[in-house]
């Protein structure tokens, strides 16, 4: 296919692509300008019909103030002259007669005392909700159904009556007469549904007959609908009543036939207008592609024959124009040509002769390495295949290669086995002066941790921890906050190793000087909590039990903050679980409020703490300790050990469980065994 044929169909193609992009958004507008239209004739149709509605309660509403004003319609009322009534309520404006209108009087007590027109009945037109609005003073007007196939427009007005008291006077006239008004105001075919599909009045009956509409009187509804041949613009508006809800649907029909004619017999015209143009333009975008391409054409006929080595044709075309451009390029195209086959030959000669000089070289460098290796190299100058004897360059080139080859790896193991053993040296200094830092850092945190307690008459306690590695992130720890008051802590940090170390110090040493000012336990987390909270980038949390004990009366405020469960042991050596308080875990989030809980110690009662490390051990099974083995331990003689001996009974079961396998997480256990009050004699 020759180029400007593509050109062509390239451009064509684009047409219709255009074309077609345009139709397609020309659909989407029409589609959003039918939506919007939609959503305008709705709203527009629904102010018009409100404002009629309004309008004619108006209108009643007035004609109700004139009847209230009218003595003579009081005085017939009272004696209940009907004749009169009817006579007092024509001169105010209201015409009885007329089956369209509706008129009643309601008592107090929801009794109907008179009702004239069409809505002359034994009950009021009004809903008990409607009667006792509009004995309140509130004017109630709107729609109203009165029937299956009837609704008014009504308004009332409450008036004192001689002799009957309060009362309700309601005035209504058939919705039709706004649908009339509603219907010229638009120009449009309307009819009054109710919620059930029946007809209340329309303008063209006839017309509601052939369309046959399903429509959903509750839903507003703006669509297109063809009819006999016409075009329809259908609207569907929801009818509320006087008490907000819906009896039915206004619908209109405007008959858009020739609007749509017009609007289509435009977009006909220009779709052809633009085909024409399209067809036009492509004919002559071919016609002057072949007139330019002409001589491009010559031009690529003498490449031709240059490809097939005949440098005795030229070009006559001359410009400056892209064809004179590639005219020049064909002349010096011949001349290169010429001087390329000039060139070759001088190189064939200085090839050869350069060969002879490289594969004496080759031998010699052969002499100087290793003698298996010469050998081959040797070989390969000797023999060679068929192909590279006939291009000995080629052959030589082979050779260097392999030869460069072999010197490339025999460097590159010497080199490997001296970096390997740099590295080796480097590495083994790195992890001498790592463990004697990790072991110094081992040494600072035993160091931190409490000593022994001091002797005391009314309690006992003990602590110890057994780090998963050099360092841990578990704590404890025992400190008196007065003379009467001891204040105790187990904790877990996440994680393991140097900084759960860092932050186990550094939860430590806050808490220990928060606790020294701030006496409640609840209270004191919560600030400790609140510190190391902020600006925690790590998103380290630590496990908390904290507790105060009155070693005058043994009560212990504690707050658990996401930590296990300790345990008591009663002196007759009952085992039971400290309650939890539902705490979140400490630096978690900030402005946590922690609850706080109390127990009472008898004499002899022991607290027994410890972190996950106890109950979380694994042996080579992958089997865990649990809570279930540590219990059953505690019950076999817990309150008959030492304080010290507990701890060390528990590490012991531990390692006796884990079978040789290592340590999965930091162990800590503390001991508190409370003796009793000042002068209570105390007990190991």
């Amino acid at each position: 296919m020759l180029l400007r044929t593509r050109i062509t169909l390239i451009v064509a193609l684009g047409f219709l692509a255009l074309m077609l992009g345009v139709w397609s958004v020309t659909i989407l507008l029409d589609r959003v300008a039918e939506t919007r239209e939609g959503e305008v004739a709705i709203a527009g149709e629904s102010v018009l019909w409100r404002e009629i509605v309004a309008f004619q309660t108006s209108n009643l509403s007035r004609i109700l103030e004139r009847v209230d004003g009218s003595s003579a319609f009081r005085i017939a009322l009272g004696f209940s002259d009907r004749p009169g009534i009817s006579a007092a309520l024509k001169d105010a404006g209201v015409d009885t007669s007329d089956p369209d209108t509706s008129f009643e009087v309601v008592g107090a007590d929801h009794e109907l005392l008179f009702s004239v027109g069409g809505a002359a009945h034994n009950r009021s037109i009004l809903d008990a909700d409607s009667l006792d609005r509009a004995l309140k003073g509130e004017a109630v007007g709107g729609l109203r159904q009165i029937a299956a196939n009837r609704i008014i427009v009504l308004a009332t007005r409450t008036v004192v009556l001689p002799g009957k008291g309060m009362s309700v006077i309601v005035l209504g006239r058939d919705a039709s007469i706004g649908m009339d008004r509603f219907a010229r105001g638009i120009g449009a075919s309307t009819t009054l549904v109710t919620v059930r599909g029946r007809v209340v009045a329309s303008t063209d009956m006839r017309l509601w007959e052939r369309a046959k509409l399903s429509i959903t009187p509750r839903r507003p509804l703006a669509e297109r609908i063809t009819l006999d041949s016409r075009n329809y613009n259908l609207v569907s508006i929801p009818v509320e009543d006087i008490g907000g809800s819906t009896i039915g649907a206004l619908v209109s029909l405007i008959d858009t036939t020739e609007t749509l004619k017009a609007s289509n017999f435009i977009r006909q015209a220009a779709g052809t207008g633009a085909i024409i143009l399209v067809v036009l333009a492509v004919i002559g975008l071919n016609v002057f592609l072949w007139y330019s391409f002409r001589p491009l054409e010559a031009a690529i006929d003498v490449l031709q024959a240059l490809a097939r080595g005949d440098t005795s044709v030229t070009v006559d075309h001359a410009g400056s124009d892209e064809i004179g451009r590639i005219a020049s390029a064909v002349v010096a195209l011949r001349r290169n040509v010429q001087a390329l086959a000039e060139s070759r030959r001088q190189r064939e000669r200085v090839r050869r002769r350069q060969e002879g000089v490289i594969s004496g070289e080759l031998k010699a460098l052969a002499d100087s390495i290793d003698p298996t290796d010469r050998e081959e190299v040797l070989a390969l100058l000797a023999n060679g295949s068929k192909a590279e004897q006939d291009d000995e360059l080629k052959r030589v080139a082979r050779v260097l290669h392999d030869l460069s080859r072999r010197i490339v790896e025999q460097h590159t193991r010497l080199s490997s086995m001296v970096v390997e053993l740099r590295e080796a040296l480097i590495t083994k200094t790195k992890l001498a002066g790592l463990q004697q830092e990790l072991e110094i850092a081992r040494q600072v945190q035993l160091a931190i941790l409490p000593k022994e307690f001091p002797p005391d008459s009314r309690v006992a306690v003990h602590g110890q921890m057994t780090p998963a590695r050099e360092v841990g992130g578990d704590f404890y720890d025992y400190f008196m906050i007065d003379e009467s008051t001891l204040g105790f802590v187990v904790a877990d940090v996440s994680g393991k190793g140097v900084p759960a170390a860092l932050f186990m110090a550094i939860s430590r040493t806050l808490l220990r000087s928060t606790a020294l000012f701030e006496r409640s336990p609840a209270g004191c987390i919560r600030r400790l909590n609140d510190l190391l909270a902020v600006e925690n980038e790590q998103m380290l949390f630590v496990t908390v039990l904290y507790g105060v004990i009155d070693l005058d009366t043994g009560r212990v405020s504690y707050v658990n903050a996401g930590h296990n469960l300790p345990y008591r042991v009663t002196r007759a050596g009952e085992v039971t679980t400290v309650p939890s308080t539902r705490g979140m875990a400490v630096a978690v989030l900030e402005g946590f409020v922690y609850a706080q809980g109390t127990l009472d110690l008898e004499p002899g009662d022991t607290l027994f703490l410890y972190t996950d490390g106890v109950t979380e051990a694994f042996d080579v099974d992958e089997q865990a300790y649990g809570e279930d083995r540590l219990e059953t331990l505690l019950k076999s003689g817990a309150s008959d050990w030492s304080v010290p001996e507990l701890s060390e009974r528990v590490l012991a079961s531990v390692h006796v469980f884990e079978r040789g396998a290592p340590q999965a997480d930091d162990i800590t256990c503390l001991t508190l065994r409370y003796f009793g009050g000042k002068g209570t004699k105390r007990t190991a």
